[in-house]
């Protein structure tokens, strides 16, 4: 079936009408008109699986195919057939034949460039091997006379296409008015019959039923008997019991063997046993999520045999009100599920749990098929092992060098001090939830063990470091499999996520706490290093890297800067190398043989569905997914900021950026040393295994636009990029932010889009657009001291549109009182207040920054007033620098009240500001007033 949707949402319940009586096996859908925003849990039809490609970048368009789920189908992915982004293809495997089947939506008036990916697609898709090809869509190819394929100059690369591939277009009636414009090319195949009837609803396109003489279904899935699964009731435990039955527990052995593998065995054993007592394993019965329900299935069977066999056009009319009154129910059933999440003591974690769900593009973890040697694999078990061994092979030793690794520092660590109230901290961070690692004893268990279960870690944490043994039975972990975009069938599009067990975790982050303050007392980590640190994170890294460019550009210097990608880089770092680097900066026993245990000898399983693969060793690499595994990752990369004597190197974790600055008449020394730092990396990796990935790297020129560079790593050019997306946060050549903020513009709407169409209580609304979508916008926002008017007002208008939906079009309130009456705070006073919060935590030190601050105490020998606790402002010559964050914020800084300025701690200085502007007053003197817009008008923020 081939249809022309113009909206597929609107007309989906017409849609699951027609498919229920006809139940073709393929359903191709051009113009559905879909956002990434729409789920495929609003586009469900029983038994059919669905394959999508929206339109990302304007209204309209998108490919879907509904495919049986007796048919063996995958999305099929080509580099030629990616190049059309309004198309879907998928290949249906059966016991005799494959068959490749693509829809493909070419919008009126085209471009030449549409055309001509066509024609490369016409020409290239017959040469792929497949028994048969079948090529369906909307073409909007008016005036061509499909029996000699002749028509119009404009239409002459697709037509050419179409007769040197070899194909038959088989549609020989009209399909909208008087011209045929859904076609139906075939290759080496030709249909048995090919319909043209009514139109969808208000569709403007027939829709064409095409027979085919081919068995496409190969799946013919028996009435299978009830499955049923265990789960433990965790959310009805009774918590207030746990701490009295570890109290009462046999704890002898425990606490007078001093055998790390018995204390662990005896621990194991009696909080399994009161893991049972408290949440005992129950009993369900797996359902199908299914769209219809058995009785209207029933119903619906009896009406559809009363048309076929009597004709009864009346039951036609009764199927379309029962599905349309399946929709209303599902519509209730969802309503019920958000009151019963407004009702509960945690709504806003219930309510994202909901929106997840909701979100979710179907089966996301379940991958069906694999392929692997030109061969598909749909037995789970048998992709867990294939996911498994690629993996594994990502994590292979190399051989690794000799290197010196002396101790060239007189620091030492060795003994790692685990006490109650270390361990209770890191317990408290963890998530109260119910995912466990292989050891099956989840994070809530430990969480609400009270200080009995601390002493209990304590006592085999304390043994493990004093035997320096990581335990045997830590060292197995599960790897989930997730798809990070590209075809579900290749084992390269996924990334491995670790679970590891919770026990472990705790140990690790007591740990990697003593082992990083360490490391940065005696500033052993490069400052340089922005990742997995205290008091450093992305948004000091960005302020770190902007304040080193606007000062440079202040001084009318180029900035050329330098991205590199690490490949591969937390997988394959190798262990002796790392033991060794650790070695070097002073870490000793028990604590250095206790990290050799936790790196040596892991095993890991992967998991895909309900089925494992055998465990495999992981031979190199720091473990994703484990709390000590980052701060071990950047210590031992640490060395490649010496390869930097001219460049300024800044990073984040195993991202790296370099920044050269010169003066246009200098140029060519500056190349000189970057060439030089350029083979000091090469140098470096070559040394530490390592190898970069030069398709993600690239060089930026600020303050020139025509300058060419002859640059390469590792024997390959670095090319020139116009902009840049680094660290979640995107800039142009000329500093510009437009696009970023176009992009986190964008993603808001859509979200909510899906907020107010899949949620119908407007207190969920609010509290998920605070959580979910005001962080979008959030997100750096120290950059809007130096955006555009245009782009802030662009930014505040996602709320005012999202105040004047939830409270009505006709509400006739302005935005400002909108925002009161929903208990919102307009952006711009939030960014303000978010903003001098920052300001106020790099001034103090409480995060980090190389800038250094001049604070006045106020006794300068001069009658000047109100000027405690002020910065001194560096003069700038250009706008770029004077909008940075740092220099604009200084200047609001200096105008707030003094008993602001001189607040002590992070909480009263809060307090303060927060009581400053909800009243939109400051009162600068105990008497005179003075409205926040006084203080930042000319400030714009």
């Amino acid at each position: 079936m081939l249809l022309n949707a113009r909206s597929l949402l609107n007309k989906i319940t017409s849609l699951r009408s027609l498919v229920y009586m006809e139940r073709p096996t393929l359903i191709l859908v051009t113009e559905t008109w879909l956002t990434i925003d729409i789920p495929d849990t609003k586009l469900i039809i029983d038994n059919y699986n669905i394959h999508r490609n929206d339109r990302v970048d304007k209204r309209g368009g998108g490919c879907l195919i509904y495919a049986s789920k007796s048919t063996n189908s995958n999305t099929f992915t080509n580099l030629t057939i990616d190049k059309l982004p309004e198309s879907k293809w998928i290949s249906i495997h059966t016991n005799e034949n494959n068959i490749l089947v693509g829809c493909i939506y070419r919008a009126p008036n085209s471009p030449i460039t549409t055309d001509t990916v066509i024609g490369e697609i016409l020409e290239v898709v017959p040469k792929l091997e497949f028994d048969y090809k079948l090529v369906c869509g909307d073409f909007n190819l008016p005036g061509v006379n499909w029996d000699t394929c002749t028509g119009p100059r404009t239409y002459e690369v697709i037509l050419e296409a179409i007769d040197v591939g070899g194909w038959k277009q088989c549609v020989r009636l009209p399909t909208r008015h008087n011209n045929i414009l859904d076609l139906i090319l075939c290759h080496k195949i030709e249909p048995i019959s090919i319909e043209v009837r009514d139109k969808l609803d208000n569709s403007d396109h027939n829709i064409l039923y095409c027979t085919l003489p081919l068995q496409l279904t190969t799946k013919h899935t028996p009435k299978s008997s009830p499955v049923y699964y265990q789960y433990r009731d965790y959310r009805n435990a009774d918590w207030e019991f746990l701490p009295m039955l570890l109290r009462s527990s046999d704890w002898g052995e425990y606490f007078t063997n001093n055998n790390l593998e018995v204390i662990l065995n005896t621990f194991y054993k009696t909080i399994s046993s009161v893991r049972d007592t408290i949440a005992p394993l129950k009993s369900a019965l797996k359902t199908p999520t299914l769209f219809i329900d058995r009785k209207t299935r029933i119903k619906l069977r009896k009406l559809k045999r009363r048309f076929y066999l009597y004709k009864e056009f009346n039951a036609l009319h009764l199927i379309h009100e029962i599905f349309k009154n399946l929709d209303e129910r599902h519509k209730m059933k969802a309503q019920v599920e958000e009151n019963k999440a407004l009702e509960g003591t945690s709504k806003t974690q219930e309510l994202c749990k909901i929106l997840q769900k909701r979100m979710k593009k179907g089966e996301e973890n379940n991958i069906s098929h694999l392929e692997h040697e030109d061969i598909i694999y749909d037995d789970p078990q048998i992709i867990s092992e294939l996911l498994s061994e690629w993996f594994s092979n990502n994590t292979k030793a190399h051989p690794s060098p000799i290197l010196d690794i002396t101790c060239k520092n007189n620091y030492k660590l060795g003994e790692i001090n685990f006490n109650i109230q270390n361990i209770a901290s890191a317990v408290r961070t963890l998530k109260a939830n119910s995912s466990c690692g292989i050891d099956d004893i989840p994070s809530v268990i430990y969480k609400n063990g009270g200080t009995d279960m601390i002493v209990l870690l304590l006592r085999i944490f304390n043994i493990s470091l004093v035997t320096e043994t990581y335990p045997e039975t830590w060292k197995n972990t599960y790897i989930l499999p997730k798809h990070k975009g590209g075809a579900k069938t290749s084992a390269c599009n996924y990334r491995p996520i670790n679970i590891t067990p919770v026990i472990s975790r705790i140990m690790e982050k007591v740990i990697k706490d003593q082992m990083s303050d360490y490391f940065l007392k005696h500033k052993l980590i490069n400052l340089s290093q922005h990742g997995f640190l205290k008091k450093r994170s992305c948004v000091t890294c960005h302020i770190d890297f902007f304040n080193e460019v606007t000062y440079r550009r202040d001084r009318r210097e180029l900035v050329i800067i330098l991205y590199f990608d690490i490949r591969k880089a937390f997988d394959r770092v190798p262990h002796s190398l790392l033991v060794g680097r650790l070695c070097s900066l002073g870490i000793r026993n028990p604590l250095y043989n206790w990290i050799k245990s936790f790196l040596y000898d892991r095993n890991q399983t992967t998991k895909v569905g309900s089925m494992t693969s055998r465990p495999r060793p992981i031979s190199s690499g720091v473990i994703q997914g484990s709390v000590l595994g980052p701060l071990l990752f950047i210590i031992y990369i640490n060395s490649i900021c010496e390869c930097f004597s001219i460049g300024k190197p800044i990073l984040y974790a195993d991202d790296l950026k370099v920044t050269y600055t010169c003066t246009n008449t200098d140029i060519g020394p500056t190349m000189n040393s970057i060439h030089e730092e350029l083979a000091k990396m090469d140098r470096w990796c070559d040394t530490w295994r390592l190898e970069f990935n030069v398709e993600k790297c690239g060089w930026l020129c600020i303050g020139c636009s025509n300058l060419d560079l002859n640059l390469a790593i590792q024997g390959h050019k670095i090319p020139r990029l116009k902009s840049v997306l680094d660290l979640g946060l995107k800039y142009s050549h000329n500093l510009s932010f437009s696009e970023h903020i176009s992009n986190q513009v964008s993603k808001s709407r859509r979200l909510i889009g899906f907020l107010l169409r899949n949620f119908y209580r407007n207190e969920s609304r609010i509290l998920l657009y605070k959580v979910c979508v005001r962080p979008l916008l959030d997100y750096c926002s120290f950059i809007f001291s130096s955006t555009r008017i245009e782009d802030k007002l662009k930014v505040e208008g996602v709320q005012r549109y999202f105040t004047r939906k939830v409270l009505g079009t006709d509400n006739g309130t302005n935005y400002s009182t909108r925002c009161e009456i929903l208990g919102l705070e307009t952006l711009w006073l939030r960014r303000l207040r978010l903003n001098l919060l920052l300001f106020y935590k790099l001034l103090n030190q409480i995060v980090y920054t190389p800038a250094n601050y001049t604070r006045s105490s106020g006794n300068t020998g001069y009658n000047l007033r109100h000027t405690k606790g002020t910065v001194a402002i560096e003069p700038c010559k250009t706008a770029t620098r004077q909008k940075f964050f740092l220099i604009r914020y200084a200047q609001i800084w200096n105008k707030l009240p003094e008993k602001i300025r001189l607040a002590s701690t992070l909480a009263s200085f809060e307090k303060a500001l927060n009581d400053t502007l909800s009243e939109f007053v400051i009162d600068t003197n105990g008497n005179s007033h003075v409205r926040v817009s006084e203080i930042i008008g000319p400030f714009n923020v």
